[in-house]
């Protein structure tokens, strides 16, 4: 859960986080856009701006908000990392039958997979200490990639020094990020249910619909396939604007775009 702290408490936090990255001497970050990630590399440029990778996967799993994210702060010129070394990784998790399959164990093969490209990338490059962005929001979720994470060896910084997304976003407010609030995000394969198969055009149809929403004003969205249709999951506050039905121009442009029915009714997220 997200805890609030004071301003001396955020500056005691971070320089333990600070104290941690200069005893490493050097790292890489496995850099998605999202908050976690933005909010460690900046502590990264903070004190470790020239022993600092960033490394991007680009994959299909990956969201259009955070895929923005990522590019403005590391692709664009003039962008508050360009002090950092990043580099890009195509990663297509559809080439993996384990992941495709999408049992239980989807995510572990998936972050298995994608840190293991990562860590090449570091070791490449003399870099021994290779993190993610979980943090101590996550330190008690029964996460299959935590475990993958743990045997490949990578380190959860955030985690380790007791962060929490609200305290992250406070920071990067303060230095003048323009995500400091981006909502959470989670990989396009869980609006996949568990049990069937992933396939290109599901995220396909996952992602456009999701963006259409994006552009009509909603933040935080979630647009679940099942076998013959899709559900729409808004943000509690978001779902004000349309009260617990989708508008029906919403609804034929969204049945438009995936192909299939959309439930009327709308869901809470999260729930």
């Amino acid at each position: 859960m997200a805890t609030h702290s004071d301003g001396g408490d955020l500056e005691n936090k971070l320089a333990r986080l600070e104290e941690l990255l200069q005893s490493l001497g050097s790292v890489a970050v496995g850099f998605s856009g999202g908050v976690d990630s933005t909010f460690l590399a900046a502590a990264c440029a903070r004190v470790i701006p020239g022993s600092t990778l960033l490394v991007r996967l680009d994959t299909p799993f990956a969201s259009t908000p955070e895929r923005e994210s990522s590019c403005e702060l590391t692709v664009l010129p003039n962008t508050p990392f360009e002090s950092l070394s990043v580099v890009t990784i195509p990663f297509d998790p559809l080439e993996d039958e384990r992941i495709v399959r999408n049992d239980a164990d989807r995510c572990y093969w998936c972050k298995r997979a994608g840190f293991s490209r990562i860590i090449e990338a570091a070791h490449a490059r003399g870099i021994e200490a290779v993190t993610d962005g979980s943090n101590a929001d996550d330190e008690y979720d029964d996460r299959p990639g935590m475990r993958a994470l743990h045997e490949l060896g990578v380190r959860s910084l955030l985690m380790e020094t007791g962060w929490h997304k609200a305290e992250e976003r406070a920071l990067l407010r303060a230095w003048g990020f323009a995500r400091w609030d981006m909502p959470a995000g989670a990989c396009l394969a869980t609006r996949v249910r568990t049990g069937e198969g992933i396939t290109g055009a599901k995220l396909s149809v996952v992602r456009a619909c999701e963006d259409y929403l994006h552009e009509q004003g909603f933040r935080q969205v979630r647009a679940r396939l099942s076998t013959n249709g899709m559900k729409i999951e808004l943000a509690r506050s978001e779902r004000a604007r349309t009260g617990e039905e989708l508008p029906a121009d919403m609804r034929a442009e969204l049945e438009r775009r995936a192909g299939r029915p959309v439930d009327s009714h709308l869901s809470c997220y999260p729930r």
